[in-house]
């Protein structure tokens, strides 16, 4: 009768364990595979009336929506050097590509200089470009 009793404790020890690992590599696998990763395609840079127009063709490689919440230019926003981004609101789905115009003052930026991009995700993660400008 006593090893009835401890037969039926390590059967339920046991699928307790077993309904803890699950959960366990489920939980880990929601976390690992919701990764962002954007990928530039194309980029182009066009000098036009007192300004440099940058367009920048952006894939969405993973397979989470991206949201841009931020994009920084030489670790400055774009207002403290009087630019503009279109469109305003940057969001890709999985697979599919947008571009992206960015037009910056010649008062602040010259021909043959390195201009670093960094397009900032509402996660916080950060997908930084270096572009010259010829």
């Amino acid at each position: 009768m006593e090893e009835s009793y401890t037969m039926i404790i390590l059967i339920a020890i046991t699928i307790t364990l077993a309904f803890i690992t699950v959960y366990w590599l489920i939980s880990i696998q929601s976390v690992t595979t919701e990764f962002e990763h954007l990928e530039v395609i194309n980029q182009e840079v066009v000098e036009d009336n007192g300004y440099f127009k940058i367009k920048i063709t952006i894939e969405n490689k993973g397979i989470k929506k991206v949201s841009i919440s931020n994009v920084l230019i030489n670790g400055r926003t774009l207002d403290e050097y009087k630019s503009s981004i279109t469109p305003q609101d940057i969001e890709i789905k999985p697979g599919e590509k947008t571009q992206v115009k960015i037009k910056l003052s010649k008062s602040e930026f010259d021909h043959g200089q390195l201009v670093h991009i960094k397009f900032i995700s509402a996660k916080g993660n950060e997908f930084p470009i270096l572009i010259y400008i010829p």
